[in-house]
């Protein structure tokens, strides 16, 4: 039998007068001062993100009726229409017919006791349901919109703009419809007297830690992820508005009626404090969940994939980059027909459902409309109006500041632009914008710092770690 290497006093003296340490550890700090950034990096693009979808909201019931009634005015006085105003037309008519079809269909009361009726597991099906299938038809219906407002099929009126209006109307029926069953879906969970169902909900957040951060991501990929966060936490907080509302007059017993010598319906006694914190304290931990989960999901996201803050940054640049190119201080010509905000386009945002959901939960909640109730819209839709001008003025003079300035710059000044083959159905000047926003994507000087003894290196060709060089949370293509 060989001898061992050395003796059990020498093995306990090396035990104990040990004084070397881990050359990584030192490197680990810049990991941990990049996981506690990225909450401020995230609700930056989050806030900012949030206004956009609240410019494009806000579009559809201020700045589009005014264009309609323009575009109605020519029509009316037999002078020649321009393919842009064609596309007001069609976007309002479409935006009525699917309120007069998704009217009937939806009776708030039938809906919201047929889902409460469902077990707890059932219900836990529907929500996920419900959110997959609001993706599909967000993705599908901008194509089907793109194609009725192109050039091509407004400029002379034929069968096939007759064809995509129809298609039109069939999403946009459709996706109104699974946005008012994830809305009355949200109130039942809200409602429920044990909690049960808001636990679930709160719950269903949580999984998306583990559906999205034990995964790789390249820059491209988190920029995706980042604006369907940005959509679905402007979504989730109208729908809590919404159902926040509803719950107001239900608790009031007002139902939104109107006292003889008051400007106010009932509903609006904001003095009742116990019914505002009744109302209120299941839609803050809703919202308050919903920027958690994604505090945590981008801060594991970027601490596995070895990305820094500073990437956040580059994706608001593209995004102001969009905002400016779509308006008149741009320096490039809007290629699309309709007017309705560009930066809607790269975030992936419906603003024309929401819009119907709005107008159907209004109706529903307010019923029979008066004179003073004509009058008070009339107020809201003016002070609509100078919100959606305030805030248009604010965002695009903040994009064009932050395009201009020379950090903007300097973060975008990576060479490297290669997108591959060609992508499906981009013309050529939509492939060379694309193009340009490459650089602002990615850039080196994002990257943290990889150790590669620790098999944390970049792997090119068919160069693989070694096992003894890994450990538990090394990212190589997925974590388990």
């Amino acid at each position: 039998m060989p001898p061992p290497p050395f003796s059990l006093w020498d093995y306990l003296r090396e035990e104990l007068l040990a004084t070397d340490f881990d050359s990584h550890q030192e490197l680990k700090w810049e990991r941990v001062s990049n996981f506690l950034n990225i909450p401020i990096a995230i609700e930056q693009i989050m806030s900012f993100g949030f206004l956009l979808c609240l410019d494009s909201f806000l579009y559809t019931f201020t700045v589009l009726p005014i264009r309609f009634v323009l575009a109605l005015y020519r029509v009316l006085s037999l002078k020649r229409v321009a393919p842009s105003q064609k596309a007001d037309l069609l976007r309002v008519s479409l935006f009525v017919l699917t309120v007069l079809i998704c009217g009937p269909l939806t009776d708030p009361s039938k809906i919201y006791h047929s889902i409460r009726g469902q077990d707890t597991i059932k219900l836990y099906v529907i929500f996920n349901a419900l959110e997959i299938a609001d993706r599909l038809c967000a993705s599908i219906g901008q194509d089907i919109l793109d194609c009725l407002f192109s050039r091509s099929s407004l400029s002379p009126t034929s069968f096939r703009t007759v064809l995509y209006f129809f298609l039109a109307t069939l999403y946009t029926v459709g996706h109104s419809l699974v946005m008012v069953y994830q809305l009355i879906s949200l109130n039942v969970a809200i409602n429920s007297y044990d909690h049960a169902l808001l636990t679930l909900l709160v719950s269903n957040q949580f999984v998306e830690i583990k559906a999205s951060v034990f995964k790789k991501f390249e820059k491209e990929i988190l920029f995706q992820l980042t604006c369907a966060d940005i959509v679905e936490r402007f979504t989730l907080s109208l729908m809590l508005s919404a159902v926040a509302f509803r719950n107001l007059i239900e608790l009031t017993g007002s139902a939104a009626h109107f006292d003889h010598d008051a400007l106010l319906p009932r509903s609006f006694g904001w003095s009742q404090a116990g019914v505002l914190w009744t109302i209120g304290y299941p839609v803050l931990t809703v919202i308050l969940s919903e920027c958690v989960v994604d505090s945590l999901k981008h801060a594991f996201i970027t601490k596995y994939n070895h990305i820094r803050p500073s990437v956040y940054a580059r994706f608001m640049d593209v995004l102001c980059r969009d905002l400016t190119s779509g308006s008149a201080v741009g320096r490039r010509k809007h290629t699309y027909v309709d007017q309705s905000p560009l930066v809607a386009r790269r975030l992936g945002f419906a603003p024309l459902p929401l819009a119907v959901l709005s107008v159907l939960i209004a109706g529903q909640s307010i019923g029979e409309i008066d004179l003073k109730w004509g009058m008070m819209g009339l107020l809201f839709w003016l002070c609509f109006l100078g919100l959606k001008i305030i805030l248009g003025v604010n965002l695009v003079s903040y994009a064009t500041a932050r395009r201009d300035s020379q950090e903007a710059a300097s973060r975008a000044e990576d060479p490297e632009n290669d997108f591959g083959r060609p992508p499906i159905g981009e013309g050529k000047e939509e492939r060379q914008y694309n193009s340009e926003l490459k650089s602002m994507l990615d850039d080196s000087r994002d990257d943290a710092v990889r150790v590669v003894e620790m098999g944390e290196g970049v792997l090119r060709g068919r160069q693989r770690a070694r096992l003894e060089d890994l450990t538990r949370f090394t990212m190589i293509k997925r974590i388990w």
